[in-house]
């Protein structure tokens, strides 16, 4: 009998710290998810703040790029009635736009945010050389370089209440 006795004390010991260990280690899965989770969040921070930058150094070069900043003096012209010169540094400031918007569409940027993308295409889409840039070349960029869907739709309707005109198909 003692034998049995000192086998079920050693199973419920066995037991006990089996069930010590799990505890132990759900505790540490909690705390690592913590970790986890303001990592996350330390890393969004970081995220907005270079966006944040990029996105003022791109809106400055309206000022701050001496052709850009001459070609947006005639922004609400025609963009087939300007100078080659001004449509060439036009279309780099739009390409470098719109290419930054998709890379932040694509990196999930504040979870697709509509509003948050609505506010960055009404930012480029506020003349008529905007308007023009969208219909000729925007309009495609996005729809073909546009992960997971969504941002055409988004721009599609900050041009149609920035212009006041349809792009029903």
């Amino acid at each position: 009998m003692d034998t049995e006795l000192t086998v079920a004390i050693a199973q419920i010991l066995t037991g006990a710290a089996t069930l010590v260990v799990a505890v132990f280690l759900a505790g540490q899965l909690v705390i690592q998810r913590k970790v986890l989770d303001r990592a996350h969040e330390d890393a969004e921070v970081e995220l907005s703040i270079s966006s944040n930058s990029i996105f003022i150094g791109l809106w400055n070069m309206k000022l701050t790029c001496e052709p850009v900043r001459k070609a947006f003096l005639r922004k609400n012209e025609p963009l087939k009635d300007l100078p080659e010169e001004d449509v060439d540094a036009l279309n780099q400031y739009f390409m470098t736009q719109y290419n930054f918007i998709n890379v932040e569409w694509r990196l999930k940027r504040l979870d697709r945010s509509v509003t948050y993308f609505r506010a960055r295409y009404s930012t480029i889409l506020d003349c008529q050389v905007g308007f023009d840039f969208y219909l000729n070349t925007g309009r495609d960029f996005v729809d073909n370089l546009s992960v997971g869907g969504g941002l055409k739709e988004i721009a599609d309707y900050v041009y149609e209440q920035q212009s006041g005109q349809s792009l029903a198909a």
